[in-house]
C-alpha cells in the first residue's frame, strides 16, 4: 500500500496525514515502502524537514485514514520522489484533482481577507480529505442527481430571504469539474449556515436579545445534502425554520417578488457562467437593484420586502422544537396566545417594556404560579425612581448592607393577585396589575420589563392546561393574605418573540410598530437600505 502525505499550513503550523488509497484492492505490500515512506513536518518559518514513517503506522486499507488538518494551504507530496507517478496512478482522476484544486481552493484571493470565507473553506477541505478526496457531487465527467436538486434549491435561496452572492453556484448544463464540486461544497455549507441563523449575532444587536442559534457544521450539512440524492433540495430547504409562521411569510415574500413586474428572477441573474460556473456575485449592485424596486414598486414595496425578511430571520432564532403546548408572547402586538396541541387555546392582552426599559426577547419554561404574590422592588427601580423614600405599605430590611423592600401581597400590590414564573437570566416574569386601565390602550408599552397580563385567573387556568383540576375559580378561592403556590405537572415553555410583521388566521399580511427598533437594526445587518 502507498501513503499519501497531506501537509496544510497555517500560522507555522505543520501537521501531516498518512492518507490510504481507497482504490487499493491488493493486501499490505511492506515492500512497496521501500525506501522508507516519509511525512513531512513542516513550518511556514522555517525549512522542511523529513521524518521517518514506520510501515506499521500505516493505516490498512479498510481503515478510515490518519487525518490531522488545519485550515488554509494544502499539498499532498508522495512518500518518496520515486514514487509520484505510483502515487497518483493508484488516485482516480476525480480525486487526484481535488487533492491538487484544495491548495488553490483554500488560499484563493477572493477569501484572503474573509475569516469565516476561510474557515468554512478549511472545514470543507478537512472534510475532503477524511473521504479521500472522493467527490461528493461528482462522478467521473459527470453531475450526480444531488447535484441537480441542490442547485436549484440554491438558485431560489432568495425565496427564504437568503442571500448566496458571496458564493458561486455550478450549472449541470456544462460537464462536471473539480471547481464546479468545491463551489456546489461551499453554497450548500454556506445555505445552511445563512438558514440556520448564521448571518446574524443576535446578542449584538441588543443585550436584551437571549436567541441561541444553533448552527450546523458545514462538513455534515454538505454530506447531508449530498446523500439525499434525488431529495438534496428539500433536505437543504429544511434547514430554514420548519415553523408554520416562518412558511407563511415565506409564501408573501415569494408573492410580492412574483407579483413585482419587470424584476428579473434569481435563476435569471445567474445565466451567466464561466467555464460551467455561474458567479452570484455578478448580480446587480444593492443600489441599482433598489432604484428599480423603486420604480416598479415604490418605496413602500422595497420596504416591505425588507420587513418580510427580517422577520423571517428572527424566525431562525427560535428553537426548531418550540413545544406542542407553549406560551407565545409577540410583544410588537401586545398579545399572549396559550398554544395546546399546536392550537391556540387562549388569548389575552399584556403591557410590555417602555422603549426605555424594553421587555427581552428569549425562550425558558414556565415551573409555577404564585397566588397572592409579594412584590421585591428593583434595585434599579429603587436607585433611579425612589430617592425620596420608600412610600407606605412597603417593608423595608437590610440584607448583606443592601436595601430590601418588599410589598406584602393585597389588593395594592404591583404584582396583582397572581405571578407566573419562568426563572431566567433577565429576571422578568408575568403577573396581574391593579391598573387594569391601561389594557383599554391599543399601544401598551408601560412596564419596567415584566409582562402585565390580562383576565390573570383565566391564564392561569390554560397555563395549568386541561385535566389538572386547576379551574379559574379554584384558583380564585386561594386569593388571600399569604402566598401560595401552584406547581405546573410540567414546565411550559415560553417564547418572547418579536414579530413586526406576521400572517393573521385571515391569511392577511399583518405589520406592527417597531417599538424598540429591532426591526430595523436586523434590516441594517442584513443589507437593506430602509
Amino acid at each position: 500500500m502507498l501513503a499519501y502525505i497531506v501537509r496544510f499550513g497555517l500560522s507555522g503550523v505543520a501537521l501531516a496525514a498518512a492518507l490510504s488509497s481507497a482504490q487499493a484492492a491488493t493486501p499490505r505490500r511492506p515492500d512497496l515502502l521501500a525506501p522508507p515512506a516519509t511525512v513531512a513536518l513542516s513550518g511556514l518559518d522555517k525549512a522542511p524537514t523529513v521524518a521517518p514513517l514506520a510501515a506499521d503506522a500505516l493505516p490498512a486499507i479498510d481503515a478510515p485514514p490518519l487525518v490531522a488538518l488545519t485550515a488554509a494551504k494544502l499539498r499532498v507530496v508522495p512518500a518518496a520522489p520515486d514514487e509520484l507517478d505510483l502515487a497518483w496512478s493508484l488516485l482516480p482522476d476525480d480525486q487526484r484533482g481535488l487533492a491538487l484544486a484544495l491548495s488553490d481552493w483554500s488560499a484563493a484571493p477572493e477569501v484572503a481577507r474573509d475569516a469565516a470565507r476561510r474557515a468554512l473553506r478549511a472545514k470543507l477541505a478537512r472534510a475532503y480529505a477524511a473521504r479521500h478526496f472522493a467527490p461528493f457531487w461528482t462522478e467521473g465527467a459527470g453531475w450526480r442527481e444531488a447535484a441537480g436538486s441542490a442547485i436549484a434549491r440554491l438558485r431560489a435561496a432568495n425565496e427564504d430571504g437568503l442571500d448566496l452572492r458571496g458564493a458561486t453556484i455550478p450549472s449541470t448544463e456544462t460537464g462536471a469539474s473539480v471547481a464546479g464540486e468545491l463551489a456546489l461544497s461551499e453554497a450548500v455549507a454556506l445555505y445552511a449556515h445563512q438558514a440556520r441563523g448564521g448571518r446574524l449575532q443576535p446578542e449584538r444587536l441588543s443585550r436584551l436579545i437571549g436567541a441561541k442559534t444553533a448552527l450546523p457544521d458545514p462538513a455534515r450539512a454538505v454530506a447531508e445534502v449530498a446523500d439525499a440524492k434525488e431529495r438534496a433540495g428539500e433536505t437543504l430547504q429544511n434547514f430554514n425554520p420548519p415553523h408554520f409562521g416562518y412558511q407563511q411569510l415565506r409564501e408573501k415574500l415569494v408573492e410580492l417578488r412574483t407579483n413585482r413586474a419587470g424584476l428579473p428572477e434569481f435563476d435569471d441573474r445567474l445565466a451567466a457562467a464561466e467555464a460551467g460556473v455561474a458567479q452570484t456575485d455578478a448580480l446587480p449592485p444593492a443600489k441599482a437593484k433598489r432604484r428599480r424596486m423603486e420604480t416598479l414598486g415604490g418605496p413602500s414595496t422595497s420596504h416591505l420586502e425588507a420587513e418580510i425578511v427580517a422577520n423571517m430571520e428572527r424566525w431562525r432564532w427560535l428553537p426548531r422544537d418550540m413545544g406542542d403546548n407553549r406560551i407565545e408572547v409577540n410583544i410588537p402586538d401586545f398579545e399572549l396566545a396559550v398554544i395546546r396541541n399546536g392550537a391556540v387555546a387562549h388569548r389575552t392582552r399584556v403591557i410590555v417594556g417602555k422603549e426605555q426599559t424594553p421587555t427581552p426577547i428569549f425562550s425558558d419554561e414556565m415551573v409555577e404560579i404564585i397566588v397572592n404574590p409579594s412584590w421585591y422592588v428593583p434595585q434599579s427601580i429603587i436607585q433611579k425612581e425612589w430617592r425620596g423614600g420608600v412610600g407606605a405599605g412597603y417593608e423595608v430590611s437590610y440584607r448583606n448592607g443592601q436595601m430590601v423592600v418588599r410589598q406584602p401581597p393585597g389588593e395594592k400590590n404591583a404584582l396583582g393577585r397572581v405571578k407566573f414564573v419562568f426563572p431566567n437570566d433577565y429576571a422578568v416574569y408575568m403577573h396581574d396589575t391593579p391598573s387594569r386601565g391601561l389594557f383599554a390602550q391599543s399601544h401598551r408599552a408601560f412596564s419596567h420589563g415584566c409582562m402585565r397580563v390580562d383576565q390573570p385567573f383565566a391564564l392561569a387556568e390554560a397555563v395549568l392546561g386541561p385535566g389538572s383540576g386547576w379551574s379559574q375559580e379554584r384558583v380564585k378561592r386561594l386569593v388571600g393574605d399569604s402566598e401560595r403556590y401552584i406547581n405546573l405537572s410540567k414546565p411550559l415553555p415560553v417564547h418572547i418573540v418579536y414579530f413586526t410583521a406576521y400572517v393573521d388566521d385571515a391569511g392577511r399580511l399583518v405589520q406592527r410598530p417597531d417599538l424598540y427598533g429591532y426591526s430595523a437594526r436586523v434590516r441594517k445587518a442584513l443589507g437593506f437600505s430602509s
